[in-house]
């Protein structure tokens, strides 16, 4: 059995609470060294119990099978503090400029730009030119909901357990 070894079960635990978690992430939360760590996801991924996205240099780990490809990718986003905060930001209010969503977040111009790229590149969000500013929605704000509800205990936010009171409110 695969599991049957105690660090695989913690792994594989915490992947499950944690979906979408890199190997620093697991590294803090476990407690195992790098080199353990890294020995027990590559054989539990060759085993295909667990499958991977990589997103530029990290490598996010998810159960196979427990979540769809497309929910991936937005989990990944959403494991991200900023992008978290904008895609959260936008369903509360759809169709703000770039420079409104700029004032809400402390962050420079050129790191909410490159954000706001990852987003609509993951096809998460439509900027649309209105002249000379844009402005942004969240694509599918349903799908994205339930993805931030589902999985609103893995991102460890206060800001995601305001959000879902909000949207249960608006969205009985």
């Amino acid at each position: 059995d695969i599991l049957e070894l105690e660090n695989r079960r913690k792994i594989y635990q915490t992947i499950s609470k944690f979906p979408g978690i890199h190997m620093r992430e697991m590294e803090k939360v476990l407690g195992l060294a790098v080199g353990v760590l890294e020995y027990h996801l590559s054989y539990m991924v060759k085993s295909e119990i667990l499958s991977i996205e990589e997103e530029g240099n990290k490598i996010r780990y998810f159960i196979r099978d427990d979540v769809s490809y497309g929910d991936k990718i937005t989990i990944g986003l959403l494991r991200q503090k900023v992008p978290r905060r904008i895609v959260l930001h936008l369903m509360l209010n759809p169709g703000i400029r770039f420079k409104d969503v700029l004032e809400q977040f402390e962050v420079s111009k050129s790191t909410l730009s490159f954000h706001m790229k990852k987003l609509v590149d993951a096809e998460i969000v439509t900027a649309t030119k209105e002249g000379r500013e844009t402005s942004y929605i969240v694509n599918d704000p349903e799908t994205m909901a339930r993805v931030i509800l589902t999985y609103k205990a893995s991102f460890l936010d206060t800001v995601v357990d305001r959000f879902a009171e909000t949207w249960m409110e608006l969205n009985p």
